[in-house]
């Protein structure tokens, strides 16, 4: 299930053992529930740790952290952009004749 959801998750003999040895106390149904949730819920994979965790509602992990700065990044981007002005025109012309100087330069080399 990991695998399919997480292309990226490297799977090898020493990991398989060790999330083997980590999760044998949990009921394979109970562990495939959390497993199942963490998916819905994450676009990262998870952490032996967070399979584990009883309370799913304890302290975030990285990777939920990281999603909601993510998220808090790009609700400050749009908010940005709705109340964004364009460049005025005499500041846009400027640019361009540098951006054309430029290019010039770079031909000219």
């Amino acid at each position: 299930m990991i695998k399919t959801a997480y292309p990226f998750f490297e799977i090898t003999e020493p990991g398989v053992k060790l999330w083997h040895l980590m999760l044998q106390d949990l009921e394979y149904k109970e562990a495939q529930g959390r497993l199942a949730r963490h998916i819905r819920s994450s676009k990262y994979a998870p952490t032996i740790a967070e399979l584990l965790a009883d309370d799913q509602a304890s302290e975030p992990s990285f990777y939920e952290v990281l999603r909601l700065e993510e998220e808090e990044d790009h609700l400050l981007l749009e908010a940005y952009n709705q109340t964004a002005v364009p460049m005025p025109d005499h500041i846009l012309q400027k640019r361009q004749k540098l951006d054309e100087r430029r290019r010039l330069n770079v031909d000219e080399h």
